[in-house]
């Protein structure tokens, strides 16, 4: 929102999205204990470049001085300390519900305490955010802060803008991310002017980090997100530039597809083993391929050098090579930490053993082909744990302990001792919907999910059993299905007390839902 204004543009689906926005305050307003700055900031500015002002400000209101610590600052949720961000967005959307600031007068005087403050962050970078937003909200509260002038945050300026102007001055040859360079951009036009020659640095570095997409990337990656975005465009206003038009392209992309107003995150995550395992495994479900095969090449190989090398990352990063066709790269210390590290696990107690580690090491014995010492003994462990209603636990049968021991075993070339009480326990799992709910003993959900259900497939895959009713199944991965394609944690009309975001597509869920998808569509 804050990028389209800076464009001078509005959503496509402005209707929609203020309509959004207004059910967003509803939901929040019916929080009884758990009220939460950010998202009442964020809503308040949203509808306030929107034109539009809440359904029931004096709520809002009230919900932000429940969040008032007692020396006047603010806390992002009940029970956390006064920060100087947190304190910040009070203030603003206050100021923006039409607030009299006058009638908040100890956060008045917290701030005034913070301005005189001798000791600060020792980080450049965030002692110039603070000046920042400690200046922006005295000047709500009409504080002359040059009237302080026996301040030492004062004596302080003069030596951090010329540090800031010595740094901005390596641009455009230097390397600076897009929040550090916004911060101090700020600082600089708060506390005076910016000269031309390091406005025409920044300028030309903006430019240069506009990436293919038209958008940018906060901490200089190669797909564009809207918080980069949104800064170099709030960069490039202050210093009057105007970006090329596949900036505008890129923020209207990120709007929700149906048209039902708000914006999407941006589709690229943080790079990780596990989830470039998981797009690819489902690319290759789908029966696609990544576009850039040598460059993810590249990546799993540096992060086989460099990354972590704990069981789960090191899986990932193998499966990726193998359905790359590629060959694993020659790590006889790993393999030989794999074989350890499994021996280890069988002379474990069971109820000592991490069995999601476990889970992991057995899949890379078989992908490294290692030959354990300890085999026979870590199948008997495994198999003592089953209950005599067929599924696996310490004291009552457990779907994630279940889930675990029965795809361990088949790792192991075995299987539980009781596999038809086993391939039962889990059928009674699937409920009316077609899903599958998560039991722990007599604990249960009311509601079938993604995961549950992804769990009781492969288990039951790997057991050579099907779920009793896999046509409703299959109704009910649909019904997961997002209309563009990615998969849900559960359907829309699923009895669940979880977030919205719990409704929307991830790759977490999609790889999930794919895999059970494929499972049944084999039989």
């Amino acid at each position: 929102m804050e990028s389209l204004k800076l464009l001078d543009k509005e959503p496509q689906n402005k209707q929609a999205t203020i309509d959004w926005l207004l059910s967003q305050e509803q939901m929040i307003l019916k929080q009884n204990n758990s009220s939460n700055i950010r998202e009442i900031y964020f809503l308040t500015m949203s509808l306030d470049i929107l034109g539009t002002k809440p359904a029931n400000s004096s709520s809002l209101t009230s919900k932000i001085m429940e969040l008032q610590a007692s020396n006047g600052s603010f806390v992002e949720e009940k029970g956390d300390e006064g920060t100087l961000l947190d304190t910040f967005r009070a203030v603003t959307a206050l100021h923006s519900l039409g607030v009299d600031l006058n009638q908040v007068p100890s956060t008045k005087s917290w701030l005034i305490e913070k301005w005189g403050e001798t000791e600060g962050s020792s980080s450049l970078m965030d002692s110039t955010a603070e000046t920042s937003m400690l200046i922006s909200m005295l000047e709500l509260y009409n504080v002359n802060i040059y009237s302080q002038n026996k301040s030492p945050r004062m004596e302080k300026l003069t030596e951090q803008k010329s540090i800031v102007e010595n740094q901005l001055e390596s641009l455009p040859d230097a390397e600076m991310d897009l929040f550090t360079l916004n911060s101090f951009t700020d600082f600089l036009l708060i506390n005076g002017s910016i000269s031309p020659e390091i406005q025409s640095g920044i300028g030309t570095y903006l430019q240069r980090e506009q990436l293919q997409d038209g958008g940018f990337n906060l901490l200089s990656e190669d797909y564009g997100e809207q918080q980069g975005t949104y800064l170099a465009l709030k960069i490039a206003s202050k210093i009057g530039l105007s970006l090329n038009d596949n900036v505008s392209t890129f923020i209207y992309n990120c709007e929700t597809l149906d048209g039902s107003g708000g914006f999407r995150p941006a589709y690229r995550l943080i790079p990780s083993p596990e989830n470039t395992y998981l797009a690819i495994e489902s690319l290759k479900i789908l029966g696609s391929e990544p576009e850039d095969k040598e460059k993810i090449l590249r990546y799993i190989a540096d992060e086989w050098q460099e990354g972590s090398k704990d069981t789960k990352n090191a899986y990932y990063l193998l499966m990726v090579y193998k359905l790359l066709n590629c060959s694993y790269p020659q790590d006889v210390q790993f393999e030989e930490w794999v074989k350890r590290s499994l021996d280890e696990c069988a002379n474990q107690p069971v109820e000592s053993m991490n069995y999601e580690e476990t889970f992991y090491l057995a899949k890379l014995t078989n992908l490294l082909g290692i030959d354990l010492n300890n085999r026979d003994m870590l199948i008997a462990k495994m198999q003592s744990i089953q209950q005599k209603d067929g599924g696996f636990g310490f004291e009552d049968s457990d779907l994630f302990m279940t889930f675990y021991v029965v795809n361990i075993l088949e790792e192991l070339g075995s299987s539980p001792l009781n596999r038809e009480g086993c391939i039962s326990w889990i059928q009674e799992g699937q409920v009316d919907d077609g899903g599958f709910i998560i039991r722990r003993g007599p604990i249960h959900t009311n509601s079938s999910d993604i995961y549950s259900t992804y769990m009781s497939v492969v288990s039951l895959n790997a057991l050579d059993a099907e779920p009793k009713d896999s046509d409703k199944l299959l109704e009910w991965l649909r019904d997961c299905q997002y209309e563009y394609g990615g998969f849900k944690f559960a359907p829309e009309y699923a009895d669940l007390d979880a977030s919205a975001d719990t409704f929307e597509a991830s790759l977490e869920y999609t790889n999930w839902g794919l895999i059970s998808w494929n499972v049944l569509s084999k039989d």
